[in-house]
């Protein structure tokens, strides 16, 4: 099996996992010409390579596509897009990143997102009562799409009116991620829409130094940890990541996961009627449906993954979803299981750059699928025709649902 044989078509695209599952039989570290990096796909090599920071560097993880497709002169007019991808939370390693990370502990623990648990319930049941009467739900237009980013706007303290540009600026952003191999006009739209974004963020900033509040955005501001404080530039890196991190995932993971137990209706029944296994519930959904399929280190010296040499400077492409799904970690990997435990995936990374946003997603999931069982006595997929986005994520380019309400 080659992984370039097959990463274009809608097939793959569709349902990776059984080439996911040959891959990690027989070539678990493969190299990819298309994407001119490795592919590692089996659990115990993607741990190694996220939790190894001095052998796997997230230095140049992102700045380097641009610097294998672009020359000189485009390397020049990409500088705004390229900096801000130089330095920050997810483009540095220890010891840097856990200075940041140290200063980040307070903003972003559970018991400080779950201040903002009242304020997704009532978006959700806003949402709901809308749709109720029609019987139907578009679910990413209805409620994937519009929750995670009004919920990120609540965070920064961003008022609901200009909670389209932040949907826009994310999804400009975002642009030049969906292939390894982005194109200069794709580039430089991103970059636009970054530019617009940090100004829009670093006019807050100055607000809340002078005038703080008590929206996550004055908390980076007055973030203070032995004396040390985070600079404007890794407030506004760390509120780029928040926004672009827990948006689309958010959207895609929300909407897989409404898919699934679509074709899993014995697991919806299970959730409905013992609404208490919820959380063990989105790990599992996590695990099986998580919209984050693949990550990307630099090795940053010669080594080995999996049998295979590699040399200093080359791209490794983790598979996270794959890991997911290795029977040498999971049994029965391919099988949703809402009451699976011990779950150990790696949906969220793993080690010093473990996801900083994963207590909101799971606040977010937890209420959102909560809140649609509740009202519903079942629910389907009206078609099983399914358009997938896939790049670095992977979810249904929407979704529809036919609801049976609960009387």
């Amino acid at each position: 099996m080659k992984l370039d044989d097959v990463i274009h078509t809608p097939d793959f695209a569709a349902d990776p996992f059984p080439v996911y599952r040959e891959l990690q039989d027989c070539d678990p570290v493969q190299w990819s010409a298309i994407w001119n990096c490795w592919v590692v796909t089996r659990y115990d090599d993607v741990r190694t390579c996220l939790q190894d920071a001095k052998r796997f560097s997230n230095v140049g993880r992102i700045t380097g596509l641009f610097h294998r497709h672009f020359d000189a002169g485009q390397l020049a007019e990409l500088k705004p897009l390229i900096d801000h991808y130089s330095h920050g939370l997810i483009n540095i390693d220890p010891p840097g990143h856990t200075r940041i990370r140290r200063l980040l502990h307070e903003v972003f623990r559970p018991s400080t997102i779950g201040r903002y648990r009242d304020f997704v319930q009532a978006f959700v049941n806003e949402q709901m009562a809308k749709i109720l009467p029609t019987g139907k739900l578009t679910v990413v237009r209805d409620l994937a799409h519009p929750l995670p980013v009004h919920v990120i706007a609540r965070l920064f303290g961003v008022p609901v009116a200009d909670v389209p540009l932040f949907t826009a600026w994310s999804a400009g952003i975002v642009a030049f991620m969906q292939t390894p191999v982005p194109k200069m006009e794709t580039c430089l739209r991103s970059q636009q829409a970054l530019l617009d974004l940090r100004a829009y963020l670093r006019r807050g900033i100055i607000e809340r130094q002078t005038t703080p509040s008590d929206d996550v955005l004055s908390l980076m501001v007055h973030a203070r940890s032995e004396g040390d404080a985070l600079t404007e530039d890794e407030i506004l890196g760390t509120a780029v990541t928040i926004l672009l991190g827990g948006h689309e995932t958010t959207t895609r993971l929300l909407t897989t996961t409404l898919l699934e137990l679509s074709r899993h209706p014995e697991q919806q029944q299970k959730l409905r009627q013992n609404p208490d296994l919820m959380e063990t519930a989105v790990e599992e959904f996590l695990r099986f449906a998580g919209p984050f399929h693949r990550d990307q280190r630099v090795a940053s010296c010669d080594t080995e993954v999996g049998g295979k040499h590699v040399k200093k400077g080359d791209f490794i492409l983790m598979m996270l979803a794959a890991a997911n799904r290795d029977p040498r970690q999971f049994s029965e990997p391919d099988k949703l299981d809402l009451t699976r435990t011990p779950n150990r995936h790696v949906a969220f990374g793993f080690g010093p750059h473990i996801c900083l946003g994963a207590p909101l997603a799971r606040l977010e999931m937890g209420i959102a699928v909560g809140s649609i069982l509740e009202v519903t006595k079942s629910f389907r997929v009206v078609s099983q025709a399914v358009e997938w986005k896939f790049g670095f994520l992977r979810g249904p380019c929407e979704l529809e649902l036919e609801l049976e309400i609960s009387t």
